[in-house]
């Protein structure tokens, strides 16, 4: 048999075994199509491309003929099969898949799998398979408006990175890195966002990433509804400006969410959990951040529940720090309000060094021991943060290992020095934030005068019964 015979039946072979994968094994069409070298695309009536006869080897290997062959502005509805990849997409389209994640792009080159060049792109139902451990992101976007929705990345590189494009959105896609026996610094984001602004991250899952959703440079971003998981950060951004983050869930990363070097973001009613594993684990980190909100947040179990440097301006109220193993830390933190939270159940309720100039008042400490003599539900007597333990282990961070041993709290205890700069809690309240009653304190003052006048007439009652049985 010649080279050339042996060519066209291993081509014809070839587009059989594409079309038994991709079209239910109607091998008849494969062959006829095999024939042409190109795919039968067709435009219906809604402008939409329909790819319905997948029978060609070039194009079972190649995503990249069929987004050239379609109209500026079309929809392209890929059929349930694998689509191989790279590709790059340079003209405004909608590519779907007819079922979603039944269309699988497969990507197994050093390239990225798919770049997207062009404004008001669309991107939805598409389950990918890029798990080489590169440097090149799965999905590269630079175009303005684009639209992601509903895709199943599996990487070893960064899932979504946005380059230079604004506008856009990245909705309830799920996001997994995939690599196994990587190192955490080595891995990839989730999503990347670099000098893009007025991006909307919404309803998406990130798990086993550098950082779960990170944006630098970009400005005006809403992220909401998010869950990242043990990863290095969940939600980081850096040198941003008016960043919403807003109802996103972080468990078992090394820090739930951090801002950095940012200024007038909102962080409200995150819920960030067991960031417990790593030395410098915290649920949610500030440094270098200012006028920003942090408000009614859940920080639980972590190793710091807030962590507050070289910041100011900034607004922390109405949040539940509880069951970590420092509460709060302020760290040459000024002119922050800190006030209206829950500190409960922590191993130390709050460390500070160098904060003083900080408003709080009107926080509940458990472990703090207060007086209310005029029952207004507000201890009469301040809940002073002693900052020996920060400066000890400022100069010697080995001495981390004995945090809350009996030595040194004993130290503490003798530690008296310049008690007037000392971060303090001016106003803290005696009940937690929310406790059902006006007067926490002086119900509780009843309560225990009901008690004692129940006691004295049990003991007179005893001794007045002994009498008669003296008697």
């Amino acid at each position: 048999m010649t080279s050339t015979c042996r060519l066209a039946l291993r081509s014809t072979i070839m587009g059989w075994l594409v079309v038994a994968v991709l079209s239910g094994g109607q091998a008849s069409a494969a062959a006829a199509e095999s024939a042409s070298g190109h795919p039968s695309t067709t435009a219906n009536h809604t402008g939409s491309v329909d790819v319905s006869d997948v029978s060609s080897a070039s194009m079972t290997t190649d995503l990249q003929p069929i987004l050239d062959e379609a109209e500026p502005g079309s929809t392209i509805v890929l059929k349930p099969g694998i689509y191989l990849g790279p590709a790059v997409i340079r003209k405004p389209l909608e590519l779907r898949s007819e079922i979603a994640g039944e269309s699988i792009l497969l990507n197994e080159s050093e390239e990225s799998a798919l770049i997207v060049e062009a404004d008001d792109v669309t991107l939805a139902g598409i389950r990918i398979r890029d798990e080489a451990f590169k440097p090149q992101a799965t999905i590269v976007v630079s175009g303005d408006r684009a639209r992601i929705e509903q895709l199943w990345i599996a990487t070893g590189a960064d899932g979504i990175s946005v380059k230079d494009a604004d506008n856009g959105t990245i909705t309830s896609t799920v996001i997994d890195w995939t690599p196994r026996e990587v190192s955490m610094a080595a891995k990839g984001n989730g999503i990347d966002l670099f000098n893009s602004h007025r991006w909307r991250i919404d309803g998406n899952t990130v798990s086993d990433a550098h950082d779960g959703i990170y944006m630098e440079k970009s400005d005006d971003t809403i992220v909401t509804g998010n869950v990242v998981e043990r990863s290095r950060y969940g939600i980081h951004c850096m040198y941003t400006a008016r960043t919403v983050i807003r109802g996103n869930v972080g468990k078992a990363n090394v820090t739930g969410a951090m801002v950095m070097t940012a200024t007038e973001v909102e962080v409200n009613g995150n819920t960030f959990t067991k960031q417990n594993e790593n030395v410098h684990s915290q649920g949610i980190l500030l440094f270098d951040a200012h006028d920003s909100v942090f408000e009614d947040n859940k920080v639980e179990g972590n190793r710091t529940g807030f962590y507050v440097e070289q910041s100011t301006g900034n607004v922390i109220v109405g949040n539940e720090a509880i069951y970590n193993f420092v509460g709060i830390q302020l760290l040459d933190a000024e002119s922050n309000v800190v006030e209206g939270n829950l500190f409960q159940g922590n191993v130390a309720d709050a460390q500070a060094r160098g904060s003083s100039n900080n408003e709080i008042a009107g926080n509940y400490w458990d472990g703090f021991s207060g007086i209310d003599t005029d029952g207004d539900g507000y201890s009469d007597t301040a809940y002073a943060i002693n900052p020996f333990f920060q400066g000890v282990t400022q100069k010697r961070a080995a001495f981390q290992l004995f945090f809350q041993s009996p030595g040194m709290e004993f130290l503490e205890e003798l530690f008296q020095n310049n008690r007037d700069d000392w971060s303090r809690d001016v106003k803290p309240l005696m009940a937690p934030p929310g406790f059902d009653g006006a007067n926490p304190s002086h119900g509780s003052s009843k309560a225990t005068g009901y008690l004692s006048l129940l006691l004295i007439i049990a003991v007179i009652g005893m001794l007045y019964m002994n009498r008669r049985r003296t008697i």
